[in-house]
């Protein structure tokens, strides 16, 4: 069984219209390459979160879980990360979660997803805006 968090955030980084328009014109690659790194980075911060709740508050004695989490984290055969990267239209989506049998019973019980999303949204803005500088050399 899959858990997947359904409510997610929007991350917002604003660029200069003029700079913006240059992106666009001139390296619409690099904003295309940006927007991956943003998602990808930010989803690292979620998943890291959703591990650190887990770990702290004892939800689970098995590395299973933590490193089914987003991205492995160790070498556990079992459960393969749920990180999903999709572009619908203008928008990049961003699935991530859990891919054990008992995630679903941690998430109901504990809302482990759920806390980590609402808990990481600054340091995820932060690092979505770090990578956009980073990737567009600004």
């Amino acid at each position: 069984m899959r858990i997947l968090a359904r409510a997610g955030i929007n991350i917002h980084v604003e660029l200069d219209r003029r700079a913006l328009n240059w992106f666009q014109r001139e390296a619409p690659q690099k904003l295309e390459t940006a927007k991956k790194r943003v998602v990808e980075a930010s989803g690292m911060v979620w998943a890291d979160r959703a591990k650190s709740i887990t770990r702290e508050e004892n939800h689970i004695d098995t590395g299973l879980y933590i490193n089914s989490i987003g991205y492995s984290t160790g070498g556990s055969p079992s459960g393969k990360p749920i990180n999903e990267i999709q572009n619908e239209g203008n928008q990049t989506v961003l699935k991530i979660g859990a891919d054990v049998a008992y995630a679903i019973y941690l998430e109901k019980s504990y809302a482990i997803f759920a806390r980590a999303l609402d808990t990481s949204q600054e340091r995820m803005q932060n690092v979505a805006a770090t990578q956009v500088i980073n990737t567009l050399g600004l």
